[in-house]
């Protein structure tokens, strides 16, 4: 019996090829992004599961109230060392510290620019974390300073093999010069650390003093990170209530709130409040788009299954007049839909094959196919095939079955009608509500990126270059090197500073004016820079002056966020006052400049000290000519080569930085693009295939209508009416979905794209152009057809 289905279906799907194309590639395409989707939020759900006890693993963390809370994946360098001296927690508990961009020099000194640098950690990182050893060992070795540990992929790189690397010296930054005692496996890439060279913590005692004394608790540093492993029944509540006292115990005089919370590790990639690089927002969004294609495409099958019925009546009106029960013909023409689920899944794994490899390049990952094709997978694509197959085919079969075979055969059927409501028009407009949303929301998130990243952040980000200051430089040496960049022919101006004025980098602190007892209520955000800082990025005064030339912090100049915050009446007022931050006392404020972003879109402009801070002056800002940036940088990278033979010269552009702030929503628009084309594909198909049923249906009544005179418009407009106020009524329905589900998505950034009623209209007009462009064609090549040829076809 279930070898005549499959021999029936066979011949059916043959004799129908167009139906059995449309359904084929609507639901191949749809799976296809189904199982790319299933696969890469598998993959993300794997990040740090292959730890050993990985559920009593933790972050240490900070939640920090001013006037607003903010969120820090730190904690003082001090409080590790009170949770391990005078509690009974942990199993270990370890600090890191991540400098990034480090220049290592190997092997007759050869040198290269690590981006993701050097994790500076305490041994107990390593009983705390399962990363294997295939050299060397875990040893009291590794509590000395200047000793390091190395990926395989590391010391392959600097020496050949594994075992080659063991007693071997990097020389990092120029200063320190570590030994290699041990080699570790290759980091699995679903880990949350990246980093690769691992030194020993107190090799940090010569020049970060800061970062290592269990003194330290006046701040917090996003170098610097805490890790901790619970003993068996230890819960993390029992460890955040005994940290609860730690802040007015070691920060008594500070107004800044802290309280210190343990974050598990199982949230470390997904919590955007301590830089998740993979938001959960971003893995629901791709769920829900999968579902919403696999639903277009079902109701596409559905909804062309349908129109074929009324072609099938007498099929069915003479089989069931042999005997043929309403299981039988059920269960045949569940077959039929089944044979094309199953070509259609086979084909999805293909194809999603081909994708991987744009995929991994769009997110900057090494899923392999060896990933893709899992046991989960494989219970994955089963559970779409049944899932495709019995909600495409149950209700085309019931109808099928409960024909009466005497209504069938006088063909009496003409229309088919599911609660009084035709159905094929309800899945029309099922089929463009989603495109529809998904067009406004690929439209409003393209305007949303375009707004974060050309609006005007209130300084000058076009051709501006931030270069790394090389190691062991003094003041005199940063500031000869700068007077030597300002000479340069295509260099406009140049500056020493901490880091530009919108950066990923941030240096937050307290502010206390001379004439109050206490600090303020809000931090601010320091951007250290010397007396060209102002000039270099266009940033405009509003009152007083630019600071002067100094190398100490004994001048500073506010923006207006913070007068504001002051409640001075204007910015004169504050000229002239007092302010206590960054370690300084008694620095007067000389000037008020404009306000400008000193992150992205998502944060609110906060409150901005500009000063000359030697210690933390790191880079070279550049504004270079933007009419010959390859002239630019060819002489700017001479200079350096001249004056700095022993660093690697590396820069980075301040717009490209910005860009960076939005990696993760121009990914996901990226996505959304391709996935909206593809429901749009598909919601074209349906009509193409729908409307073809119903041009074959209406073949002599388009040749009557031509004898009498009617125009191909008319004919056309004939078809098309119908299809138009079905994409009113999705248009209808769609908007109050879309404006909520975007305003969602909206609701992180503070600053906001303005969105007008254009908006949803272009999504209705291109909602209209698509079914006008799958309508046309087959209607306008009936119209033209000689209505002789369309009389005689019936």
């Amino acid at each position: 019996m279930i070898k005549n289905y499959f021999k029936i279906a066979w011949r059916t799907l043959q004799k129908n090829k167009v139906y059995g194309f449309i359904n084929v590639t609507g639901l191949m395409l749809s799976l296809t992004a189904a199982i790319l989707i299933f696969t890469f939020i598998k993959f993300h759900l794997s990040f740090d599961n292959f730890h050993e006890d990985s559920d009593k693993i933790h972050r240490i963390v900070t939640k920090q109230k001013r006037e607003s809370i903010s969120y820090q994946a730190s904690v003082p360098p001090g409080l590790s060392e009170v949770v391990r001296t005078d509690y009974d927690f942990e199993d270990a508990i370890a600090r890191t510290v991540n400098f990034s961009d480090v220049q290592v020099t190997y092997n007759d000194n050869k040198k290269v620019l690590e981006e993701n640098g050097v994790l500076y950690t305490e041994s107990d990182f390593f009983e705390i974390f399962d990363f294997p050893f295939i050299e060397g060992s875990l040893t009291k070795e590794f509590l000395e300073p200047n000793k390091a540990f190395l990926t395989k992929r590391m010391a392959e790189k600097y020496f050949g093999n594994a075992s080659s690397a063991i007693g071997q010296s990097l020389t990092l930054d120029n200063t320190d010069l570590v030994t290699i005692i041990g080699v570790l496996e290759d980091l699995p890439q679903n880990s949350f650390e990246e980093v690769e060279i691992f030194v020993s913590y107190p090799t940090l005692i010569k020049d970060n003093i800061w970062l290592v004394s269990a003194e330290t608790w006046g701040g917090i540093t996003s170098d610097l990170q805490c890790y901790i492993k619970l003993k068996d029944g230890v819960n993390p509540e029992q460890v955040e209530k005994a940290m609860a006292p730690f802040p007015a115990k070691y920060r008594p005089n500070s107004s800044n709130t802290h309280t210190y919370y343990l974050q598990p590790l199982s949230d470390i990639h997904f919590n955007p409040n301590y830089h998740g690089a993979m938001p959960v927002k971003t893995l629901w969004t791709l769920a829900i788009i999968g579902v919403f294609l696999l639903i277009s495409a079902c109701l596409n099958f559905i909804n062309l299954a349908t129109a074929q019925v009324l072609n099938r009546l007498k099929e069915v009106g003479v089989r069931k007049s042999l005997g043929g029960k309403k299981a039988q013909l059920f269960w045949q023409f569940l077959t039929e839909t089944s044979l094309i689920a199953l070509v259609s899944v086979v084909l999805a794994v293909g194809l999603a094959i081909l994708c991987l490899p744009y995929l991994n390049h769009l997110f900057e990952t090494e899923i392999g196919v060896s990933e893709m094709l899992s046991t989960k997978m494989f219970l994955f694509a089963l559970t779409m095939f049944i899932i495709s197959a019995f909600a495409s085919g149950a209700y085309p079969g019931l109808l099928l079955a409960r024909f009466s075979p005497v209504m069938a055969l006088k063909g009496k059927l003409s229309s088919l009608n599911f609660g009084g409501v035709n159905l094929r028009k309800t899945l029309i407009v099922t089929q463009f509500v989603i495109s529809q949303v998904l067009i406004i929301g690929m439209l409003v998130i393209i305007k949303q990126m375009n707004f974060s990243q050309n609006t005007d952040l209130g300084f000058d980000k076009e051709a501006q270059l931030m270069i790394p200051v090389a190691a062991g430089s003094d003041a005199a040496d940063k500031r000869a090197f700068k007077e030597r960049l300002q000479r340069l022919t295509n260099v406009d101006n140049a500056s020493i500073c901490f880091t530009a004025p919108a950066s990923n980098m941030s240096w937050g602190t307290s502010v206390q004016m001379n004439q109050k007892d206490e600090q303020e209520a809000f931090r601010v955000s320091v951007r250290a820079g010397d007396e060209s800082y102002l000039e270099t990025f266009g940033l405009e005064l509003v009152a007083g002056r630019n600071i002067r030339k100094s190398d100490t912090l004994n001048e500073l100049m506010v923006n207006e966020t913070f007068i504001k915050k002051m409640n001075y009446a204007s910015a004169e007022e504050a000229l002239n006052q007092y302010a206590s931050l960054a370690d300084s006392d008694n620095i007067p404020i000389v000037g008020v400049f404009k306000d400008f972003h000193v992150g992205s879109t998502y944060d609110e402009i906060s409150a901005v000290a500009i000063g000359s801070v030697s210690d933390v002056l790191r880079q070279y800002a550049v504004k270079i000519n933007s009419q010959n940036i390859s002239g630019s940088m060819k002489e700017i990278e001479g200079l350096w080569n001249e004056a700095q033979p022993e660093t690697v010269f590396s820069y980075e552009f301040v717009d490209e930085t910005i860009k960076e702030f939005y990696v993760s929503e121009q990914r996901l628009l990226t996505l959304l693009e391709i996935f909206t084309g593809i429901s749009i594909f598909i919601s074209s198909l349906g009509l193409f295939g729908l409307v073809s049923f119903m041009v074959e249906r209406k073949t002599k009544e388009i040749g009557v209508r031509k004898v009498l005179g009617s125009s191909i418009s008319s004919i056309l407009w004939l078809f098309s009416k119908e299809f138009s106020w079905l994409i009113g009524i999705a248009f209808l329905l769609s908007v109050p979905l879309a404006w909520w589900l975007t305003n969602q998505w909206l609701s992180d950034f503070v600053f906001q794209a303005e969105f007008g009623i254009g908006l949803f209209l272009s999504a209705l007009l291109f909602s209209i152009l698509i079914s006008g462009v799958s309508v046309s064609y087959k209607v306008i090549k009936a119209a033209v057809a000689n209505p002789v040829d369309s009389l005689k076809s019936e």
